[in-house]
């Protein structure tokens, strides 16, 4: 289905991004100017988002408030607001710095890209559909089909989604890996949400030869074998992650597979230090981490009531059809009682999205 041969190599893809955010990084220190600002943001976002790296997503969010400062431009500096809002979830100050932006000036492709993202994220799929065909259609480029296809297969058009895919791959002319990758990723995990673990696995397998350092990617490949109940296999994808990555999710998902390894005080021990950092994180970003932190306490995280108050917090502020089945999920842990400490922790497969 894929060529690998098309593409630079993965390693060297990320080689290479780092060593521009370092050398951005170094101008930052000397006093970058908006443009530089804003590159290494978005490749420090995009960096964070291939390593699950947290704090790479905070360094991004930093330059990009240095840029607005730096900013001679009030739509531009409106148009990066709404962005960063978006990136963290605050759907309606998002949509209210848009609106700003597009009464400035601001380009309208790109507003259009950054609302058809909103919209998508909060439910209003209708609207969406409509900007992201249009864009599809003006322009179609892997970026703008794999958008498209990603919002077809969360609205459940999966034989739709999966041409547009297909689609997507096949318009790719690009040597770099990381587009690729990111729809790939995206495809794998929409597998695992309708139940299909052959294709969810299919998917993350080629992933895994375009860019093997997808830690998401390996990580939700991780979570396929504990389903499919081959534990040395979940074990040896996830083990490497809690070296390289700072969210919570991957230390979550290695406490699941310790627990159906029948390793109970060690899953515990783990699930205590995952729902350790969730607090910490939702303590600064609650929109953000809502969603997965919910699904977490629902599960091995053992907190019911939490998972309930996280839940409605994620629904109310995106009403989707995954928000909805989280809360009901979460009222329904609630009504189970909470196991005693012989009882072993519950296993539960975590297919959310990214955000």
């Amino acid at each position: 289905m894929i060529d690998v041969t098309g593409y630079t190599s993965g390693r060297i893809a990320i080689a290479n991004l780092s060593a521009m955010i370092d050398a951005l990084e170094r101008r930052r220190s000397r006093g970058a100017s908006f443009e530089e600002l804003l590159v290494l943001s978005r490749l420090l976002f995009i960096r964070g988002d291939m390593l699950g790296r947290i704090h790479d997503h905070d360094g991004a969010e930093s330059a990009a408030r240095e840029a607005i400062i730096l900013s001679r431009d009030d739509a531009a500096a409106l148009f990066i607001r709404a962005q960063l809002n978006g990136r963290f979830h605050r759907f309606e100050e998002a949509n209210e710095f848009l609106a700003r932006a597009r009464g400035a000036g601001y380009e309208r492709e790109e507003i259009d890209r950054e609302q058809a993202a909103l919209l998508q994220a909060t439910g209003k799929y209708a609207e969406a559909l409509l900007i992201r065909e249009r864009l599809a259609k003006v322009e179609p480029k892997i970026q703008t089909l794999g958008a498209l296809a990603s919002l077809l297969a969360e609205m459940g058009s999966w034989s739709a989604a999966e041409a547009c895919y297909t689609a997507a791959l096949e318009v790719d002319c690009g040597v770099s890996p990381l587009p690729c990758a990111q729809l790939l990723f995206e495809w794998g995990v929409h597998a695992m949400r309708r139940g299909d673990l052959d294709q969810a696995e299919s998917r993350f397998a080629a992933l895994a030869l375009i860019l093997p350092a997808h830690v998401p990617g390996r990580g939700h490949r991780a979570e396929v074998a504990l389903e499919r109940g081959r534990l040395d296999r979940a074990l040896a994808l996830i083990t490497p992650l809690l070296e390289i990555a700072d969210d919570p999710e991957y230390r979550a998902i290695f406490a699941q597979i310790l627990a159906a390894r029948g390793e109970y005080r060690a899953a515990t021990h783990e699930a205590e230090r995952a729902a350790t950092a969730y607090e910490r994180l939702l303590a600064r970003r609650p929109e953000a981490y809502a969603d997965h932190a919910a699904a977490f306490f629902i599960g091995l995280g053992n907190r019911p009531q939490r998972a309930i108050e996280l839940a409605a917090a994620n629904w109310k502020s995106r009403d989707t059809p995954r928000a909805r089945s989280l809360l009901c999920r979460a009222q329904r842990s609630a009504l189970v009682r909470r196991p005693s400490a012989e009882t072993a922790p519950e296993v539960r497969i975590s297919t959310r999205r990214i955000a």
